[in-house]
């Protein structure tokens, strides 16, 4: 398959033995700058779920309810998908290195706010803010990985951009539960806020927006984006990732609260076990990629179909289970299933969209990902004061994935 960038050879009269060192050079710059925006992109994680592991200790220290402390968990996820399409179209319009850094800015400067909060609806502000901050990655970095690497090896390259999602909860519950046991809540926002600053610092000096022998982008039009909004299967697979959002991050941020309250365990345990749990995802991410790409000859569908559905029984089961260790390992066993899809649902946009659409679509798809993060985390809140039981939550996970699985049987395959 010819690369993005072949027909730029011949405009610059570059011979092949030349060729061939540009390509290899290329190629070393974009695997630096995939490193380099995986670290950065880490700790984003740990200033956006850093709050999740604290949540009984804002509950006791601010008498909030389990509804007041959904709706506060999920606040950040509603600025968030608000701003990721807008942020999407402006890395396209932009490039996405300005984008990128300046959303870090906001995030970080937000967690260190958040610190000094004396009141509920404080916090609520300053968690809205921090999710504006937030969206403006995700759309933008998905752009910057398509203009360094081919159409060919995106599958890959998302499966990769896609460990600091599926690491970054485990690394903020962890470093969270330590912080809080040994330092006090606010420390959970304010040692994260160093750390996101310091990421930016290499992202903003080393990394650029495309190589410098590319052909130029197509620029960002008002009908390119209309265009965009045309077509169905776009939207259909936002659909499911809203549905897998629903229902991995809805368990993802209740789990330490619900191992608090549920199973009595310390606030340190909770949260580093709610970390933990799902991180044997990580590795099927690229198993699922693999059967993707190679036995299946690219049907992500199927792996995004069989990811959805697999989970449920699983989750059916987990309101019956008693003991810790069978909860804990089944718990594990659902995340390995939902995600080994994990990395297939931002290559779509390279095979289903023009390349100037690429960061709007997926920052489209992620916008319906943190709606979904939104519904399953303010959903399980509510089911909790209503039921007085954590059940719902099982549940209300494994809807989500059927709404995901009916969205994702439309697309081809």
């Amino acid at each position: 398959m010819r690369s993005d960038y072949s027909h730029s050879w011949e405009l610059h009269g570059i011979a092949p033995r030349q060729k061939s060192r540009v390509q290899l050079l290329t190629s070393r710059n974009a695997d630096k700058i995939l490193f380099v925006s995986s670290v950065h992109y880490e700790a984003y994680y740990l200033c956006r779920f850093n709050l999740a592991p604290v949540l009984p200790l804002l509950i006791a220290a601010f008498g909030l309810s389990h509804s007041e402390a959904g709706a506060l968990g999920s606040m950040l996820f509603i600025s968030y998908a608000l701003v990721l399409l807008p942020a999407g179209i402006l890395g396209d319009v932009i490039g996405p290195r300005v984008v990128i850094t300046l959303g870090a800015a906001i995030s970080a400067v937000m967690n260190l706010f958040f610190s000094y909060s004396t009141s509920f609806a404080s916090m609520l502000i300053i968690q809205f803010v921090n999710g504006l901050g937030q969206g403006m990655a995700w759309g933008p970095l998905t752009r910057l990985m398509t203009n360094w690497y081919p159409r060919e090896k995106m599958g890959f390259v998302m499966s990769l951009l896609s460990i600091p999602p599926a690491l970054g909860p485990p690394l903020a519950y962890i470093l969270s539960g330590y912080l809080a046991s040994t330092y006090g809540w606010k420390a959970v926002f304010q040692i994260p806020f160093v750390i996101l600053i310091a990421t930016s610092v290499p992202f903003a000096l080393f990394v650029r927006n495309k190589p410098s022998d590319s052909p130029p982008s197509h620029p960002w039009s008002r009908s390119s984006f209309f265009e965009l909004l045309k077509k169905r299967e776009i939207w259909l697979v936002s659909v499911a990732y809203l549905a897998l959002w629903g229902a991995t991050r809805g368990l993802l941020v209740w789990l330490p609260t619900f191992l608090v309250e549920r199973v009595g365990m310390t606030l340190m345990a909770a949260s580093t076990l709610g970390g933990v749990i799902s991180l044997p995802g990580i590795p099927s991410m690229f198993v699922g990629t693999w059967i993707s790409d190679v036995k299946l000859r690219g049907r992500k569908s199927i792996i995004v179909l069989f990811s959805l559905l697999a989970p449920i029984p699983v989750l059916l089961l987990l309101p019956s289970v008693q003991g810790p260790i069978l909860l804990l390992s089944l718990l594990a066993l659902a995340f390995v299933l939902f995600y080994c899809a994990g990395g297939l649902y931002f290559a779509y946009p390279s095979v289903l969209v023009a390349k100037e659409q690429i960061g709007a679509a997926s920052g489209l798809i992620d916008t319906f990902g943190y709606i979904g993060n939104f519904l399953g985390i303010l959903a399980i809140g509510v089911a909790v004061d209503a039921f007085k039981s954590y059940s719902p939550m099982f549940v209300i996970s494994a809807v989500m994935a059927v709404v995901g699985a009916l969205a994702i049987l439309k697309v081809k395959p």
